[in-house]
């Protein structure tokens, strides 16, 4: 008898990794939502505990120490107990983690709740992609990646305006409880949804299009411990050339889009809180597009990864130029479309990240190197977030408002950053991949 949801025929394995595409998705989508949203309650937090900048950035950065900490040991769990029981573990960890934040009494135990939503939602990414590389053939994988990005991001979307009218109709902290009784629901459809492998659901394995079978090629070697794994990914040059392009690329866009975008433009542009939410909209939407597009892009054209990789840096430099040449105050019609290319880069070159990076290691190791190289850009996060505060503060705040000049020290630091991630990864040499 076929089983069908919305016309997924879910005894076809071709439609069941969609099902399986979807619920990670979802998952994805809410680690996404809590990577932003400080931006979106900033002034309700520093309100609710009487917190400066500083104090506000190490907060917020909280999520991005925990969730760049457990990549590693996420990729490897990945590939020995399976991604399957990686997500759902992790996202039980991040569901405690938003419960405890919403109802925090002050600023500590705010602080534990966002690592705790760091830790969890940390588990969601490596173990998609590893189930990706076990459902999805080479030349789909960077199409999916970007794909998988631009839904999940979707989450960046919802932590702008949507996120600003519920915290308005519900408040900040029900908004929060609200949040970790869906990821609870999500928990459960995870666990009965998601498969390592077509084999697990009694259906042959993925054949790539060289003839190779993915689940033969996923073979671990014979006394390959997590020492050798861990050895094979360092001494490869070109994975410390990804990871700290990424690194210098990911933590300045990620901190100025989840921390201080809201507020410059309330304290520079004089726009209204919901005016700022829905400008900040543009950022999430431009992920939303260039994550698959790149990605797509890559796939096809003949001009190789690399490429198309250096396009997206090299486009979202000129926009951070814009900030920055402009003495931090741009005419309000550059704005959006910046925020938009800007976005659209960020997505663009995640997926190429990661893609590159699992063509630079055989099957097995899959998890390992990409959960040893996606902690790139949340170290740079959680780093450049209380800098960025620190920064701002060195100007200090006029009443409840920053000027310019705090604002100005900020895009310098971002552009000198983005100068950095460009010049990392033009000596980068790839390997061929059909």
């Amino acid at each position: 008898m076929t089983l069908e949801r919305n016309g997924i025929r879910l005894n076809n394995p071709l439609h069941y990794r969609l099902l399986i595409f979807f619920v990670l998705s979802a998952l994805y989508f809410l680690a996404c939502l809590h990577r932003i949203s400080p931006t979106v309650i900033a002034r309700d937090l520093m309100s609710a505990f009487g917190a400066d900048a500083t104090a506000l950035g190490v907060m917020s950065s909280a999520y991005f120490y925990l969730y760049a900490a457990v990549q590693p040991p996420v990729g490897v769990l990945s590939d020995t107990w399976g991604p399957r029981a990686v997500v759902t573990l992790f996202a039980a960890i991040a569901c405690c983690g938003v419960l405890l934040f919403g109802l925090a009494p002050g600023m500590t135990v705010a602080t534990v709740g966002r690592a705790l939503i760091g830790i969890g939602v940390g588990g969601v990414f490596v173990p998609a992609l590893k189930l990706f590389s076990n459902w999805y053939r080479s030349q789909e994988f960077a199409g999916m990646t970007g794909l998988f990005l631009a839904v999940g991001n979707a989450g960046n979307l919802a932590a702008s305006l949507p996120l600003t009218y519920l915290v308005l109709w519900l408040g900040w902290r029900m908004s929060h409880v609200a949040i970790s009784v869906a990821t609870l629901v999500l928990i459960a459809v995870s666990w009965l949804v998601l498969r390592d492998r077509p084999e697990d659901k009694g259906w042959p394995p993925l054949v790539q299009s060289d003839g190779t079978n993915a689940s033969a090629a996923a073979q671990v070697p014979a006394g390959m411990s997590a020492g050798k794994r861990l050895g094979i990914v360092f001494r490869q040059p070109n994975f410390w050339m990804v990871s700290l392009s990424t690194f210098f690329f990911g933590g300045p866009t990620l901190t100025f889009q989840g921390l201080w975008a809201v507020p410059y433009l309330m304290d520079v542009h004089a726009f209204s809180r919901v005016q700022a939410g829905g400008m900040l909209m543009l950022l999430p939407l431009g992920f939303v597009i260039g994550a698959p597009t790149f990605g797509l892009l890559a796939d096809r054209l003949p001009v190789g990864r690399k490429s198309v990789l250096l396009a997206a840096l090299s486009l979202s430099l000129v926009c951070w130029g814009v900030f920055l040449f402009s003495g931090g105050r741009p005419h309000p019609y550059f704005i959006g479309p910046c925020f938009l290319i800007i976005g659209a880069c960020g997505g663009g070159s995640l997926s190429l990240y990661m893609t590159i990076t699992k063509e630079l290691f055989p099957p097995w190791l899959t998890g390992t190197a990409i959960g040893l190289m996606n902690p790139a850009a949340f170290f740079s996060t959680a780093l450049f977030q209380p800098f960025s505060g620190y920064l701002m503060d060195i100007v200090g705040a006029v009443g409840d408002a920053y000027p310019l000049a705090a604002y100005q020290n900020v895009f310098i630091a971002i552009f000198v950053f983005m100068v950095l991630g460009l010049m990392t990864v033009i000596p980068l040499r790839l390997p061929h991949v059909r």
